[in-house]
């Protein structure tokens, strides 16, 4: 084992400490990524923490003022510990010091669970190097691995053991976040076994492997890689892992596109356009997604033409089998299919303003990072002018004081069904759009009599709202 220079613990962990010696239990360490993350220099991570106590004898011992632990899993070691102190509540995951196998097929519970008193034992069963370093009261980081230290040193990314991920493929997702988070290179036997182990991520829930992929896009918020985004896209291409996530993505690999607009495939573009986006996850998903059609497209006509509106059927399936929410879903089908107009700057104001009341103002803004990100992943250094012209647009609205959305009209559904008497329907979803956008135009109308006025002209016919 090899320690490394003792850093300064703060307060509340020290006083952890304290409470952990004085009820009598043996040596506790911090483990994982608070310890990697305090020899970093970067912000705090979870507190885990281990040591060869059997939970039940942690939560005989240590309930005192100051700690209250609570039953998570007996059975696999683990219980939560939450301390007050300074008038802040910690919470910790303890898990005691354990062998265990996760089998095959990407279970996240292991098949198997056997406590030991050996670090080192414990060490073993981690996911990588610069996770598995421990770190006592004497803030020395102790390395059970013996390449723990030196990986940190290296900014690497190594699995402890040759198996780690071929017992649970989630890590190959885990891998690339921390290599995509942290700006680390990924070791190459690691990186090996991580290609050969890729397929078994059909093995593995949606739900998380949803969870790791929004990490990998929102990469370049945790602390601060501004490549995160993109390094963490390609090594998902590259280790062929992105077929398992997002498989139509894959179908616009070498599918070229027109050179005068395109410096890359629509892949890379796809990739490129994502990483381009502002740290949103609806438009780094839009981004990522809204060419998802033209595979599609171009093998059925030869051209790419109503992609856009294909783009988002097929965005609808991806992010349903990814398990993503519903409103995050429909947010970002109607980017995608958005996300075409007004390419060639061409629009008027009233097609403008007729999209910003389709969309909202918060749905139309995104649209315009989703355009400048679309404009930015071409690698053509082309300005997007349709964007800068849209925002234009809006901001005057905003000085008229127009409603930008359909909560600041002056009237609502049950306004519309009593001075109309309406029945709630469809009909009254027509009317209030219809009135959205008239007053979008007349932001003088927007008053409880002018648009009951209004709404009662255009219900003697039938409304059909204008066309983009």
């Amino acid at each position: 084992m090899r320690e490394g220079e003792p850093l300064p613990l703060p307060g509340f962990l020290k006083r952890f400490f304290e409470l952990w010696k004085g009820a009598g239990l043996a040596d506790a360490y911090l483990v994982g990524g608070y310890v990697r993350n305090l020899l970093l220099g970067l912000a705090e991570g979870d507190l885990d923490i281990a040591s060869p106590e059997l939970p039940q004898e942690v939560a005989r011992k240590l309930q005192c003022e100051e700690v209250c632990v609570e039953e998570r899993a007996y059975g696999l070691g683990t219980v939560v510990i939450k301390q007050r102190f300074d008038e802040r509540l910690y919470v910790y995951e303890y898990t005691a010091f354990r062998c265990d196998n996760y089998g095959r097929g990407g279970a996240h519970t292991p098949v198997s669970v056997a406590f030991t008193q050996d670090m080192d034992l414990d060490a073993q069963r981690r996911d990588f190097t610069i996770n598995a370093l421990y770190m006592g009261a004497d803030g020395r980081a102790a390395d059970p691995t013996g390449r723990g230290l030196a990986a940190i040193g290296s900014r690497l990314v190594e699995q402890v053991t040759e198996e780690t991920l071929a017992q649970d493929a989630l890590r190959i997702l885990r891998m690339v976040r921390f290599a995509a988070e942290l700006g680390f290179e990924i070791d190459g036997q690691t990186y090996a076994c991580a290609k050969r182990y890729a397929p078994q991520l059909q093995d593995i829930s949606a739900e998380r492997i949803r969870d790791e992929f929004i990490k990998i896009l929102l990469a370049d918020q945790k602390y601060g890689n501004t490549d995160g985004v993109l390094c963490g896209l390609h090594l998902l291409k590259d280790l062929g892992a992105l077929r398992f996530i997002v498989p139509r993505l894959e179908d616009g690999d070498g599918l070229a596109q027109n050179p005068n607009y395109h410096a890359h495939d629509v892949l890379e573009h796809s990739l490129r356009a994502c990483a381009c986006a502002p740290p949103d996850l609806e438009v780094r998903l839009a981004a990522l997604l809204h060419d998802i059609a033209k595979p599609e497209a171009w093998h059925e006509t030869g051209k790419m033409y109503g992609h856009d509106r294909l783009g988002a059927v097929l965005a609808e399936q991806a992010l349903s089998a990814l398990r993503v929410d519903k409103e995050t879903t429909r947010h970002v089908c109607a980017l995608v299919r958005a996300h075409m107009f007004d390419l060639n700057n061409d629009a008027g104001k009233r097609a403008v303003i007729r999209m910003i009341a389709k969309l909202g103002r918060e749905q139309f803004l995104k649209l315009c990072a989703v355009r400048e990100a679309d404009f930015c992943g071409s690698g053509m250094g082309n300005p997007p002018l349709s964007a800068e012209k849209w925002r234009g647009i809006l901001e005057e609205l905003v000085s008229r004081d127009a409603p930008l959305d359909l909560r600041q009209l002056a009237v609502n559904g049950d306004d519309l069904m009593r001075e109309l008497n309406l029945p709630a329907g469809k009909r009254i979803g027509e009317l209030l759009q219809a009135l959205h956008a008239y007053a979008l135009k007349k932001p003088s109308q927007n008053n409880y009599k002018s648009l009951i006025k209004y709404a009662k002209i255009i219900n003697t016919c039938e409304y059909k709202p204008e066309k983009n």
